[in-house]
């Protein structure tokens, strides 16, 4: 039986390429995201490439829709295998002028989101004794960001909530594993650049931390749900982490 996976975050520009690599691997794909739109679109494009892919509208910092999500994806398949915490918003203030609500909105996302998610999915990969979860973390929290102090701490406490989440769940063959990406070219990313700021990052060669490829974070992805990786956990994977 094919294995499934859930993609939160799955129409956005890293959580796209993603789906689609894990579609033509064989894998079931299900597109969670708050924008069903864009997700319906993504699940067409695999299909018409001969993938298997579905959508399941979310809001991750919600409980309510989370566990609505998991729910609907095994009435539709009998397990979910991956679970990759793919969902984040990002915005720039500096710490001085940040509204409250922005830093509870990322926060609510970003680390808020990938507990909820990984909270419903492992119930269900316990029972099996099974799965691995994938957090999408950043080199922003390993390096911090100016400007941006709320994205910074929210990617920082997914890394520590990869590695606390991987010891409670070891004894349940449940792997749990983190990727930290730079900056990498999503509409998101730029649009908390401005031109020069990220021609300067298109000119910073690779192992200087320059700008990661979505083809890398695929490749990381591919390995941690391969059986070479059954017994990696616990782990951040940096990708150009800036410097």
């Amino acid at each position: 039986m094919a294995q499934v996976v859930i993609v939160t975050g799955g129409a956005g520009g890293i959580g796209s390429a993603i789906c689609r690599a894990l579609a033509q691997d064989g894998l079931k794909v299900i597109i969670a995201d708050f924008v069903e739109e864009a997700g319906r679109a993504l699940a067409d494009e695999i299909r018409k490439e001969g993938g298997e892919a579905t959508v399941q509208k979310v809001d991750v910092g919600d409980k309510a829709s989370v566990s609505d999500m998991v729910q609907k994806s095994l009435e539709r398949y009998p397990q979910i295998d991956f679970l990759i915490n793919g969902a984040g918003v990002m915005s720039r203030f500096p710490v001085e002028e940040m509204p409250e609500e922005e830093w509870d909105r990322v926060l609510r996302i970003n680390l808020k989101g990938t507990f909820l998610c990984s909270q419903a999915v492992a119930r269900h990969m316990v029972q099996r004794k099974e799965g691995r979860i994938i957090n999408v973390a950043s080199g922003r929290g390993v390096a911090g960001q100016p400007r941006a102090a709320h994205y910074a701490a929210s990617k920082a406490g997914v890394i520590a909530f990869t590695k606390s989440l991987a010891q409670e769940l070891a004894p349940y063959n449940v792997l749990v594993n983190a990727i930290a990406p730079g900056a990498t070219d999503t509409p998101m990313a730029r649009a908390g650049s401005s031109a020069e700021e990220w021609k300067r990052r298109e000119a910073i060669p690779p192992l200087m931390g320059g700008l990661t490829k979505k083809e890398e974070i695929v490749g990381l992805i591919r390995y941690l749900i391969s059986e070479p990786a059954k017994y990696v956990t616990g782990q951040t994977f940096l990708l150009r982490t800036p410097r």
